[in-house]
């Protein structure tokens, strides 16, 4: 299916050694902060983690880890589920044909790609593409609350049902959460359709610009 214009309308083995320790990762993180090291500095030190993984078995998949891209100081921050087969073979996130949507969905709300964050909760391809578990959501959400607390956005946007409940911490449908204001550690967040499934449903792009613009309103009013 070719891409439309977004036009808004009305366990690898785990060796002991090699295990990050959640609180340690953290804490260390830190310290250099507290120390006056620089932002490029902590990101540094998160890609190294993010690429030297081995938390979990999902690691054995991947081509490489993917960190994200984009301005490490957006005002809004992208959250996908995990990389699929392309995002893995070319090492970006949110790229092909649902990449190009979401690029114009963004250019629709008044940004450039480049100028937001964008990342996935997993960081690595999961086999099949299946669903991430449980325990390899929270293997990774250490990673996840680092980019968060180093990009600072005023809103997160959940791409995706899988990025919605992890990030929700819910079983709740996708869409029982759209459409509306939520909070991840205080911070704006809103559940969209993920670019893929636009791609096989067209018609539902009129209500994920309808979430858009939850985004657009609380950026400029603010959220009560």
């Amino acid at each position: 299916m070719g891409i439309e214009v977004w036009v808004p309308r009305d366990h690898c083995s785990v060796i002991e050694s090699e295990l990050l320790n959640d609180h340690v990762l953290l804490e260390s993180l830190e310290k250099e902060r507290y120390v006056g090291a620089s932002d490029s500095r902590n990101w540094q030190v998160l890609t190294d983690n993010v690429t030297d993984c081995r938390r979990c078995t999902v690691c054995q998949n991947r081509v490489q880890a993917l960190v994200g891209e984009g301005n490490s100081h957006a005002d809004l921050m992208f959250i996908g589920g995990a990389p699929d087969e392309t995002e893995d073979q070319l090492g970006g996130p949110f790229v092909g044909q649902s990449g190009q949507l979401l690029t114009e969905m963004i250019r629709a709300m008044g940004w450039a790609r480049e100028a937001v964050y964008l990342t996935n909760i997993i960081k690595c391809k999961i086999p099949e593409e299946r669903d991430p578990t449980q325990s390899e959501v929270n293997e990774c959400l250490v990673y996840l609350e680092q980019q968060i607390k180093l990009v600072q956005p005023k809103v997160i946007l959940a791409v995706g049902e899988v990025a919605a409940k992890a990030l929700l911490a819910t079983d709740s449908p996708l869409s029982q959460l759209s459409g509306k204001i939520h909070y991840r550690n205080e911070i704006p967040l809103v559940a969209i359709l993920h670019p893929a499934y636009l791609l096989r449903e067209p018609l539902e792009k009129r209500k994920t610009w309808l979430d858009l613009q939850v985004v657009l309103n609380c950026l400029k009013n603010g959220v009560n």
